[in-house]
């Protein structure tokens, strides 16, 4: 295991529980393009590139993410995807913005793309198989999101300077000809045309985030709920559709028991309700400070299970991955027992608070970090990390449910 991935557990005091207890690394690239030079604005790809890439890290992913990439940033981004994916178990890819489909394949369309005839096609596009087939070699289990399938302004250009010998652009996209474990999600069915939404996401992202964090929840089960939710948002207008040919059942947040039952279809909220639910967490930031330098960067080891069950209760999600109390003491103990001393400091200004209702939020911030080894010939660690936390508020005080951190250079 590398220096980094052993720092990011020593971060958090949760080291491996065993070598086989090891989660496999999660990588995703997350990719937002809505402001387009020849295509005019999309509203909410860059919104629901920048909420899916937030929600992915919290349940335990690497995430490369960029938006508003012109086609040589796309492709960098897409080459760095190549390099993280090396030693990954899962790759997970999504898309937001405009896609089109010629002659059976799907292309990604960058901002800065001048598609008016199908001889630039190569030039100024990305084919998305081609992003699936880095996936595919590298990793056992591929995951592609595609909430590309928005009403396309290139298609009719494209398709008005067509020759007989040239490809033809359709609505929509495609099914894609053959994966290798593989599960690709469309937004809506292919051929068909995606809405783009009037909030701050669209149907798609909005129900992917409702629903891709739940305990236990197969990706199958997920799909049915995601689709669910938006057939109801759009009035039948629109229906997700997905093809795959995963081996084994893969959940995004593994539970310990029955998958739960489905939730019913949330009705949108109102923007004064969403509002007042962000005023109602956003304006305790002094007290997630406050928990913050008094419980997380500050534990009492002395009592370290009492600790434990104060701030994260019976059981807390870490990279992923479910642990119960008990464990959680267990390698926070065996952790902090190897220094003779430690420093653990919020950076000052670093401290972001992301709202999700009345009681629960996200609060990212970079931790300062020293450790200092009982054995002396032992090295000394230092450094920042970027730590991320899903909490909820309950009646003794904050309390954690998700935790992740990612090495600072």
């Amino acid at each position: 295991m590398g220096r980094l991935a052993i720092l990011a557990w020593a971060f958090l005091g949760l080291l491996l529980l065993s070598a086989d207890a090891e989660p496999a690394r999660r990588v995703a690239l997350v990719i937002g393009n809505g402001t387009y030079a020849e295509a005019g604005t999309l509203a909410n790809p860059v919104n629901d590139a920048l909420d899916i890439a937030d929600k992915l890290r919290s349940i335990g992913f690497e995430v490369i993410e960029g938006n508003d990439l012109g086609k040589r940033e796309l492709e960098r981004s897409i080459g760095e995807f190549s390099d993280a994916l090396e030693g990954a178990g899962v790759g997970l890819f999504y898309y937001a913005g405009h896609g089109l489909q010629v002659d059976g394949r799907n292309y990604i369309v960058p901002v800065d793309a001048k598609l008016d005839m199908p001889v630039k096609l190569q030039l100024e596009a990305v084919p998305i198989d081609e992003v699936l087939d880095i996936m595919e070699q590298q990793t056992k289990v591929s995951l592609v999101f595609l909430d590309a399938c928005r009403n396309n302004p290139f298609a009719r250009s494209l398709s008005r300077t067509a020759t007989t010998r040239s490809a033809t652009a359709l609505a929509g996209l495609a099914q894609f000809d053959s994966t290798r474990g593989s599960f690709i999600a469309f937004s809506t069915a292919p051929g068909a045309v995606a809405m783009d939404g009037t909030g701050r996401n669209s149907p798609f992202a909005s129900a992917l985030l409702r629903h891709i964090a739940e305990p236990g929840q197969s990706i199958n089960d997920m799909m049915i709920a995601v689709r669910r939710d938006v057939v109801s948002q759009t009035r039948e207008g629109q229906r997700p559709w997905e093809q795959g040919s995963l081996l084994e059942r893969f959940e995004f947040v593994p539970g310990d028991g029955p998958a739960p039952k489905p939730k019913p279809a949330a009705e949108p909220a109102s923007a004064p309700r969403v509002a007042a639910l962000e005023r109602s967490v956003g304006d305790d930031k002094a007290s997630i400070e406050q928990f913050l330098r008094r419980d997380y960067l500050a534990p009492d080891t002395r009592t370290m299970a009492e600790t434990v069950k104060r701030i994260y209760g019976s059981s807390a999600t870490i990279f992923g991955t479910r642990y119960d109390a008990d464990a959680i003491v267990k390698v926070k103990t065996d952790w902090f027992a190897q220094w003779a001393s430690w420093s653990l400091g919020l950076e000052p200004g670093s401290l972001e608070i992301t709202p999700h209702g009345e009681d629960r939020t996200e609060a990212a911030f970079a931790m300062r970090y020293d450790y200092v080894p009982k054995d002396k010939s032992a090295a000394r660690l230092t450094g920042k990390a970027r730590v991320t936390l899903g909490l909820v508020k309950a009646a003794e005080g904050w309390r954690i449910e998700s935790e992740t951190s990612q090495a600072m250079q």
